[in-house]
């Protein structure tokens, strides 16, 4: 096994980070904010490489921390979808719409990580906001077989506009046991 491990995969966080995260995508998406994961969990063998570059191996300095809630599954990196990886202007609009979530952006902190999303476990999605999922490649992976399996049968008039709750999928889910 490789000890090297990262991941961009949003299944790979801890539950709470997944809504935390696809809430976050779903918005810059409806604001046109452009943008994708670069990487969710990584292990901490990863996360001491990270630090040691630019200080004891080659490389630019990435990491300021040996201690990363990405080693604990409740963070997330970004990039933005074009020519230009990590635009500031994207990158800004980007941590506005985490701040409007009660997630914490590193754009904000002393030492900035602009490209850094995370929250903590005592996370709580507003009540005003009501997470959607339109598309199946917006459904948690959890889900995806069974919404996938509707969206076959003709079940949805849009694949595009599916307009589904949490609650939603789970029932499902359920459903399709």
């Amino acid at each position: 096994m490789d000890i090297m491990i990262q991941s961009r995969d949003i299944g790979e966080l801890n539950p709470l980070a997944q809504q935390a995260c696809n809430l976050f995508l779903s918005e810059c998406k409806a604001q046109g904010v452009d943008i994708f994961v670069t990487e969710t969990y990584r292990s901490q063998a990863r996360q001491n490489q990270l630090y040691a570059q630019g200080r004891t191996t080659a490389g630019d300095i990435v990491t300021w921390t040996k201690t990363s809630n990405h080693t604990g599954r409740m963070a997330w990196d970004i990039a933005c979808k074009g020519n230009v990886l990590y635009a500031d202007d994207i990158l800004s609009k980007a941590g506005k719409i985490a701040k409007t979530l009660g997630i914490t952006w590193g754009g904000t902190w002393k030492v900035q990580d602009r490209v850094h999303y995370e929250i903590h476990k005592e996370w709580v999605m507003r009540k005003e906001i009501k997470m959607r999922y339109n598309t199946l490649e917006e459904i948690p992976d959890w889900g995806k077989e069974a919404i996938e399996k509707l969206i076959v049968s003709g079940k949805f008039s849009d694949k595009n506009r599916l307009d589904l709750s949490m609650d939603m999928i789970r029932m499902f889910v359920i459903m399709n046991r």
